[in-house]
């Protein structure tokens, strides 16, 4: 009985190591070609969500359409590589007819799928396609196109990688049994966000279904930042144990241009020892700044 049992329990391990090992012989042996779908007449409809900023930068609005990205036919890039042009057609619901309003190329050289939009050209996959794999895939890209940050998290830098490789991804009522996951960027400053703080962030994944292609995309890049006006300014002198408090005009209104500086002139020409100056700080305006773009499939071919 006892033989019997550890003969079902050997079975029963290696049946789970031949399914552990089929399952990696088969993610390692995905090609980059598998996650692209590229062919003349090919296309997918996503729903893109567009974020912008409002005006004087208060805060942001979303923008939603329908976009069509359609392969019309090859093309040969500059470096005399065949490739695929890709047009982007934009819904118009008050004529109900599809827009031309961008064009992509995209290439698939070797073990790598390079992406050109807006003259911008991404790796955006690589093999071997595995959880972790990294790479670099803004190394051909020579000016950030977040321009609108003081810091832009080193766009030029971005690390990207695969992640949840394998794993069934859903999206609507759309839902895809094997897709990866190329986590391109994720960071944060100023966590949690405070409304006194000069805080920025950047995000910005994509996932890739076998046989379809891309069917999600979450970029957003945005900065927020605050001024400070100085109000209730005193010039507190003490000596010999006694402290002389006098009201002195050095307040701010935030700008470059506000009376702040006079609190350092007048600092400056106090000789004695124990003088200092001591104001209120308030947060006084503050703006947003930066852009979003969402990509959800809801058709494809």
């Amino acid at each position: 009985m006892k033989n019997k049992f550890y003969g079902i329990l050997l079975i029963g391990f290696c049946s789970l190591l031949l399914i552990r090992c089929n399952k990696t012989d088969t993610l390692a042996t995905d090609k980059v070609s598998d996650y692209t779908n590229l062919a003349v007449g090919k296309f997918v409809i996503y729903k893109l969500d567009s974020t912008v900023v409002l005006p004087f930068g208060v805060g942001f609005t979303v923008n939603s359409y329908l976009v069509k990205d359609s392969i019309d036919g090859m093309i040969t890039d500059n470096l005399n590589r065949p490739g695929y042009h890709i047009v982007r057609y934009t819904w118009d619901s008050a004529t109900h007819q599809w827009n031309n309003s961008n064009t992509f190329l995209a290439v698939l050289a070797g073990k790598t799928f390079e992406y050109t939009e807006n003259n911008m050209r991404q790796t955006r996959l690589v093999s071997p396609i595995a959880d972790n794999f990294s790479w670099q895939g803004n190394s051909y890209i020579s000016t950030s196109p977040f321009n609108f940050v003081s810091n832009d998290d080193n766009y030029l830098g971005w690390t990207f990688s695969y992640s949840n490789v394998g794993l069934p991804f859903r999206v609507g009522d759309l839902n895809f049994d094997t897709t990866i996951t190329v986590v391109q960027y994720d960071s944060a400053n100023n966590k949690p966000f405070y409304v006194n703080s000069i805080s920025n962030y950047s995000k910005s994944y994509e996932v890739y279904a076998k046989g379809v292609g891309k069917v999600f995309q979450d970029l957003f890049s945005w900065e927020y930042q605050t001024s400070y006006v100085t109000r209730n300014c005193l010039l507190i002198h003490c000596e010999s144990n006694k402290c002389d408090t006098t009201q002195i005009s050095c307040e701010s209104d935030g700008s470059t241009n506000g009376n702040s500086n006079n609190c350092d002139s007048i600092a400056s020409a106090q000789v004695s020892q124990g003088v200092r100056i001591v104001c209120d700080t308030i947060p006084g305006n503050f703006t947003y700044n930066g852009y979003g773009v969402r990509l959800s499939i809801v058709n494809h071919n």
